[in-house]
């Protein structure tokens, strides 16, 4: 009767486990459309601050709800306010001597000194999100989720929904899912949406007359109302995801997941902000002298494409958590992901939780650190850092600890830095004297509370 009991115990424990783990990653598998009512009932918020070195800066607020209903219903909301401000690369090569660039209204110019990565410091925003989800079991093994999400910013908002579907298998230890989400994005820059590939508006005065320090050309903004101010045309596009996937339950101790995603884009996909240098050829009096500025442009359809894999063990008390993410678009970027943690578990509810996470990509087709005068322009061409060659590596640490009953406070610090191809080996004349690559260091600060009722 002794042994029976043991084995009876050991038996609910599992089930208890396996149902919790199971749901949890469910929940995860899914994606931000996947709030399931699965979920204990409560409320979560963080705060994080964000800081790149002589960079942009950075505040989130997020505060998320979610509730389970009679009958297995679910319904979770999340809000999201956050603030940047700052410089940010323009995507302008460095030279020798002070460049000026037009303000990104038309309206005022800004600087970079001799041998600088060239920097906008018009770089400020504060963007509003609202999620929300509604989760319906089926039956019962099957859950059904429905979400909606908007967001807006001064010059983006972003209009979308989303579906999920999950189903347990095998006594639930393994859960097969699939979702889709469309969003509809409109852009409205500062000034209007400049027309690919041309040179960089004069600057205007204040009373509409040009800056005389500026050397690039004039050009026209798409849109531009006959008294010149730029006119403010919007772009849009249209994005739609489907990520399917499943977790399975190797044994009491580990869990593997594994999904598969699909994103395609079609619109407006040019950052109507980022500029390409074209420089003074081999043949001129100083090689690598930039004579004009114009604006990038970029393919107008989007495909991509990713394999995820994820394996959570339980170890004497701890928890391991391995990722590995491959990425891949036909814009010919490849990125290769490996994300690791560590939670350590102390007495008193107490946690400590290393995290590193590496991150290698290959630069698009298109990407030039600038073109030179003479050479047949490109139909599509950005000098935008994040579509470079990079390796980027994060070290952080998380504390969590219980501060009253079924409510937690966690704090976790972050160092992010980036590096790329400081010099390439195309690099001609005065660009062989500096690094055409904006390599970053990031610090970055969370807390986090939660509360289940």
């Amino acid at each position: 009767t002794r042994i029976r009991r043991r084995r009876l115990r050991l038996q609910l424990k599992k089930r208890g486990y396996v149902k919790t783990a199971v749901a949890t990653f469910a929940a995860a598998l899914l994606g931000s459309g996947a709030m399931a009512g699965a979920q204990n009932s409560g409320i979560e918020s963080s705060l994080l601050l964000y800081s790149e070195t002589d960079r942009v800066k950075a505040a989130e607020g997020i505060v998320s709800y979610h509730r389970e209903l009679s009958g297995g219903q679910g319904i979770g909301l999340k809000l999201t306010l956050d603030g940047l401000t700052g410089a940010s690369p323009n995507g302008a090569a460095p030279t020798d001597r002070i460049q000026t660039f037009t303000r990104p209204s038309g309206n005022g110019s800004y600087q970079a000194q001799p041998g600088e990565i060239p920097l906008d410091d018009t770089f400020k925003d504060t963007r509003f999100a609202l999620d929300g989800t509604f989760n319906q079991p089926l039956n019962r093994v099957t859950n059904l989720t429905l979400g909606g999400h908007f967001s807006g910013e001064h010059d983006y908002s972003s209009f979308g929904v989303n579906t999920g579907l999950t189903h347990d298998l095998f006594r639930r230890n393994t859960t097969v899912g699939l979702s889709a989400s469309f969003s509809h994005d409109v852009i409205s820059p500062e000034g209007g949406a400049p027309i690919p590939l041309s040179s960089m508006v004069a600057a205007r005065d204040d009373d509409g007359g040009e800056d005389d320090e500026h050397e690039g050309g004039e050009s026209e903004f798409e849109g531009e109302d006959d008294d010149g101010e730029g006119g403010g045309s919007s772009k849009s596009k249209d994005v739609f995801d489907i990520l399917a996937g499943f977790s399975q339950v190797l044994d009491r101790k580990t869990i593997f997941r594994f999904n598969y995603s699909y994103s395609h884009s079609s619109g407006y996909n040019n950052d109507p902000y980022k500029i390409v240098s074209i420089v003074q050829n081999e043949s001129g009096d100083t090689p690598g002298d930039p004579l004009d500025y114009i604006y990038e442009n970029r393919p107008d359809t989007r495909t991509k494409q990713a394999l995820y894999g994820q394996l959570r063990r339980y170890l004497g008390g701890h928890t391991v958590d391995l990722s590995y993410r491959y990425f891949w678009d036909d814009w010919g970027i490849t990125s290769h992901t490996v994300d690791f943690y560590f939670k350590w578990n102390f007495k008193g509810g107490q946690a400590l939780q290393p995290h590193v996470r590496w991150y290698h990509q290959n630069q698009a087709d298109f990407y030039r650190t600038y073109l030179v005068d003479g050479d047949p322009m490109p139909q599509n061409v950005s000098a935008d850092y994040r579509l470079a060659t990079y390796d980027g590596l994060t070290l952080g640490l998380q504390y969590s600890f219980p501060v009253a009953e079924g409510s937690r406070l966690s704090l976790s610090a972050e160092h992010y830095s980036q590096t790329g191809d400081r010099s390439p080996p195309e690099a001609i004349g005065v660009l062989n004297n500096y690094d055409l690559f904006p390599d970053m260091k990031v610090i970055m600060f969370r807390l986090g509370f939660s509360h289940d009722f």
